[in-house]
């Protein structure tokens, strides 16, 4: 992504003239701001409107932000927001179980305070699909990283990602546990991995499921109580290979450069795409070539700015969908690291009992992928699609 090199120069000069004739303190505060706004301008003023309305606490409704022509064959300019259910405190990792022998397809979420896996029809009904996905033992006063979301502060207890196998075998994050899952065909589970070389994860994060069957997951710190600094971490967070039951370093810290959180991969499965800096001023996506093997290379800047941090999925053509819960808003990015647009999640202010401003994770849904749901804290979304997303799991 370029900016339009004339807002930095404009800006460079007002810097300079406050040398001149203000308070250097007023020349730095022009200087610090400089990069954001000039990002924001850059991405166009509905971004600033959603740093407006998050510092303002003006309500805003559903929007869409066209950044380029191109968005229109994805999503139609007047598509509409449905909301599917509320009452989630803070849903994540949506993923589309496709109908079979009849059956109507459904989507799953899961709850990041509640422990469970749910069960959501594309009426809204809500059932638990899978107890205890987070957390199965019962050491609740050491387990579990202590969080603050607007007015409420909790610990997370609950699952992180679903995915769904070639066999069509859920795959789950299990923070807690540490563990990354796999629900059998029987109802059984499976642990399929708990750390490397004798230390443990601190909390499985995202999944991406690879053709081969292999699975790329981010490890996070929502599993230990004090997070990553907090004495109990016994590796940094980074992101992992499975293969045939071995676990093998994909990306570490040091590579990507901050804490991994969203992850995907390309429809082809030759690049592997991963956010950094998710709540800094200015976060990253970076892809990585995957090799024939199954291991990742040298990887590079694929685009940055606002609408990256969370939960990201490719569609058919290879797009990236990522979503930014800080400024709840889902970003559309071409195959080349163009941004198309942004879909804008409704807020209502400085209302009371406080809402978070959020947009955690996605999935394509339907059984004909032309739904996007979106987990939004208390609340799921779902917006029509022109253009097919993309299923995971085996077609039916």
């Amino acid at each position: 992504m370029q900016c339009s090199s004339g807002i930095p120069r404009l800006f460079g000069r007002i810097v300079r003239m406050a040398g001149r004739f203000g308070p250097r303190s007023f020349r730095g505060a022009l200087a610090g701001a400089l990069p954001c706004f000039a990002l924001a301008m850059c991405l166009g003023p509905p971004l600033a409107n959603a740093q407006a309305a998050r510092r303002d606490a003006v309500a805003r409704p559903f929007s869409i932000t066209r950044l380029d022509p191109a968005l229109d064959t994805l999503v139609a300019p007047d598509a509409k927001l449905k909301t599917v259910a509320t009452g989630f405190v803070f849903s994540d990792g949506p993923l589309w179980i496709r109908g079979r022998d009849g059956a109507a397809g459904y989507l799953l979420a899961v709850s990041i305070f509640g422990n469970v896996i749910y069960k959501v029809t594309p009426e809204g009904n809500v059932s638990v699909f899978l107890d205890k996905a987070g957390y199965s033992g019962t050491d609740f006063a050491h387990i579990g990283k202590l969080s603050y979301i607007t007015r409420i502060h909790m610990t997370l207890i609950g699952p992180n990602c679903t995915g769904v196998d070639w066999q069509g075998r859920v795959i789950w994050c299990a923070g807690q546990d540490r563990a990354l899952m796999r629900l059998e065909k029987d109802g059984s589970r499976t642990v399929l991995a708990t750390g490397y070389e004798g230390k443990r994860f601190n909390g499985p994060n995202d999944v991406a499921i690879a053709h081969d069957g292999a699975i790329y997951f981010t490890d996070s710190d929502v599993g230990i109580r004090g997070g990553i600094k907090g004495g109990l971490a016994e590796m940094p967070d980074q992101v992992w290979r499975l293969k045939d039951g071995k676990v093998t370093l994909a990306v570490s810290r040091t590579q990507l450069g901050a804490e991994p959180n969203g992850i995907a991969l390309s429809p082809d499965d030759k690049y592997l795409y991963l956010s950094a800096g998710t709540g800094s001023p200015d976060p990253k996506m970076m892809r990585y070539p995957v090799k024939a093997d199954g291991s990742v290379g040298s990887g590079e800047l694929f685009t940055h700015g606002h609408g990256i941090g969370d939960g990201m999925k490719a569609d058919r053509r290879g797009n990236i969908y990522s979503t930014d819960g800080v400024l709840g808003v889902v970003r559309i990015t071409s195959p080349a690291g163009k941004p198309l647009g942004l879909l804008n999640l409704p807020t209502r202010g400085d209302a009371e009992p406080q809402q978070a401003l959020c947009a955690s994770a996605m999935a394509f849904g339907g059984d004909d992928a032309k739904t996007l749901y979106v987990t939004a804290c208390d609340v799921i979304y779902a917006i029509p699609l022109r253009e097919p997303g993309r299923l995971e799991g085996p077609a039916r």
